[in-house]
């Protein structure tokens, strides 16, 4: 008699950590579809971001813009004059930086480029 009543505790027990079990893995499934759910949103904002950063920097656009307000922002065109080399920028000295700046500014004179 008192070996079925522990094989009834025990199917009990069981039972119960089963059901327990399954509930956390189903509130675990749920939790990781709501949150893919979320990135996809995420992705798609992106996305739009992405198409809208792309159409508001349109080369034509922003010269429109530049022209309709040269007076009060004064914005120039890009041209190679606007850049110096780097042998002008002057950098903490340290060992390493001095041959950097050497060894750049020796690729600059040969016309190697970076």
């Amino acid at each position: 008699m008192f070996s079925y009543l522990l094989a009834g505790v025990i199917v009990v027990l069981a039972a119960s950590w089963t059901y327990q079990v399954n509930y956390r893995v189903q509130e675990a499934k749920f939790r990781v579809e709501k949150l893919a759910r979320a990135i996809d949103r995420e992705r798609e904002a992106i996305s739009v971001l992405g198409a809208e950063w792309a159409y508001l920097n349109r080369p034509g656009r922003l010269r429109a813009l530049a022209e309709t307000y040269y007076e009060e922002l004064r914005l120039m065109p890009i041209e190679s004059s606007n850049f110096g080399e780097v042998g002008q920028i002057s950098f903490a000295q340290t060992d390493g930086t001095e041959r950097l700046v050497r060894s750049l500014s020796e690729q600059d004179e040969n016309g190697e480029g970076l």
